[in-house]
C-alpha cells in the first residue's frame, strides 16, 4: 500500500509540473503591405479557389494614424504595431521623442524564443527593419544593416545584398553573416537546401529590390513554410513576421487589378501555409493586417458583372485596414484598434507565453 501510495503521489506531482509548464508562444504575424478592404474585397470577389483567410473568424479595424500624420509611412505603421507605441513618418521603432522603443521581435529574443522575418522588399525595408532595427529615418540603411547584422535572427529572407556588402565604412557585413548562417541568393538554391540540417537561413535573393519580380526569388508560401521548418526546432516557441510588399508596389502603380489580385492570392496563400501549421500546433496565433491602405482603391461591378478597380491616388490613404486572427488571444483583435494597440497586444502574448522555468 505504501509503494502504491507513493507512485501514485509520484504521478501526481508529476502530472501538476507538466500541467503547470508555459505553453510554447508561436506567433505568425502576415503583413499585407498597402492592403485595405478594397484589395481584400476584390480578391474575395475574383472567383477561384475559396480564400484561406475565410478560415481566420476574427475580423477587426485598425486605425493606422502616426503622430506626424493622419497618414501612415510603413515605418510609422511597423513600429506602432511592432512596439505598441505610435511614432512619427520614417522613423524605424524609435517614439516621436526619438526614443528607443523595445520590439516584438527583441522581447521574443530576450524570452529564448526563435524568430524570423520574411519579405519580398529588401530585407532592410520599413517593415522588418520597425522589428529588429533602431533609426530615426528608415533610409539610413548603414545603420539598419549594422544593427540586423548584431542581432540573433534564426531566419532572415528577403532582398538587399547590396546594404550589406556596399557600405560607405567598407565594412563587408555579408561575409560575416555568412559565417553564422547557411546562405542562398537564388530560388535554385534555396530549393536545394536541406532544411532538416539548416540551423539559420539567410536569402538575399536581390542585390535592392525584389517586388513583383517573383522569378527572382522563392514564392513567399514557400519562404514560410522553411522559416517554420527552423523555427519550429525551438521548444519555448517562435516569433515570425511574414510580408508581401508587392500588394503596396501595385497599388502605388495603379497597376491593373489582376496583377493586384495575383499577389493577393500569394498573400493568401501564405495564410494557407500559416494555417496548416497551425492545424499541428493549436497553440498558434495567427494575426493578418495591412500596415496601411494605398492607392485609394474603389471597385465596381462592370455590365458583364466583372470588376473594376478605380485608383483615386498613387500614395497611401487614411483609411482603416483589417485584421484577422485566429489562435488563443485572437478575439481581442476583434474590434477597432488603432495600430498601437495591436502592437501592444502582440507585446502581451510575447511576453506571457515564455516565461522562465
Amino acid at each position: 500500500m505504501r509503494r502504491s501510495f507513493a507512485g501514485a503521489l509520484v504521478l501526481l506531482l508529476a502530472s501538476t509540473a507538466t500541467a503547470q509548464q508555459p505553453a510554447p508562444t508561436r506567433l505568425i504575424l502576415l503583413v499585407g503591405d498597402g492592403v485595405g478592404l478594397a484589395q481584400w474585397s476584390a480578391a474575395r470577389m475574383a472567383g477561384g479557389p475559396p480564400l484561406s483567410i475565410n478560415r481566420l473568424s476574427t475580423i477587426g479595424l485598425m486605425d493606422t494614424r502616426g503622430t506626424s500624420n493622419r497618414t501612415t509611412d510603413s515605418a510609422a505603421g511597423a513600429t506602432a504595431f511592432a512596439t505598441g507605441t505610435r511614432t512619427r513618418n520614417g522613423f524605424v521603432a524609435v517614439g516621436p521623442d526619438s526614443a528607443r522603443l523595445t520590439t516584438v521581435l527583441e522581447v521574443a529574443e530576450q524570452r529564448g524564443l526563435a524568430t524570423g522575418l520574411v519579405t519580398t522588399s529588401y530585407i532592410l525595408d520599413a517593415t522588418p527593419a520597425a522589428f529588429a532595427a533602431h533609426s530615426l529615418s528608415r533610409y539610413d540603411r548603414e545603420t539598419i544593416s549594422a544593427q540586423f547584422a548584431e542581432q540573433d535572427i534564426e531566419v532572415l529572407m528577403g532582398g538587399g545584398r547590396h546594404f550589406f556588402e556596399h557600405r560607405r565604412d567598407g565594412r563587408n557585413l555579408l561575409e560575416g553573416l555568412s559565417r553564422r548562417y547557411t546562405t542562398v541568393t537564388t530560388p535554385a538554391q534555396f530549393a536545394a537546401l536541406d532544411l532538416a540540417r539548416t540551423e539559420r537561413l539567410l536569402g538575399l535573393f536581390a542585390d535592392s529590390l525584389i517586388f513583383p519580380n517573383t522569378h527572382l526569388r522563392p514564392a513567399l508560401p514557400e519562404m514560410a513554410r522553411a522559416a517554420l521548418a527552423i523555427l519550429d526546432r525551438n521548444p519555448r516557441g517562435f516569433f515570425l513576421l511574414l510580408e508581401t510588399e508587392d500588394t503596396d508596389e501595385l497599388s502605388h502603380a495603379n497597376d491593373s487589378l489582376p496583377k493586384l489580385v495575383t499577389a493577393l492570392r500569394e498573400l493568401d496563400a501564405t495564410i494557407g501555409v500559416a494555417l496548416e501549421y497551425q492545424a499541428r500546433h493549436p497553440e498558434t496565433l495567427i494575426v493578418v493586417l495591412g500596415d496601411h491602405e494605398t492607392g485609394a482603391l474603389s471597385l465596381q461591378i462592370r455590365r458583364d458583372g466583372g470588376i473594376a478597380g478605380n485608383f483615386g491616388s498613387r500614395d497611401h490613404s487614411a483609411a482603416a485596414t483589417l485584421i484577422f486572427a485566429g489562435g488563443p488571444g485572437a478575439e481581442r483583435f476583434g474590434a477597432w484598434l488603432d495600430n498601437a494597440e495591436v502592437g501592444r497586444l502582440l507585446l502581451e502574448h510575447v511576453g506571457a507565453g515564455a516565461e522562465s522555468e
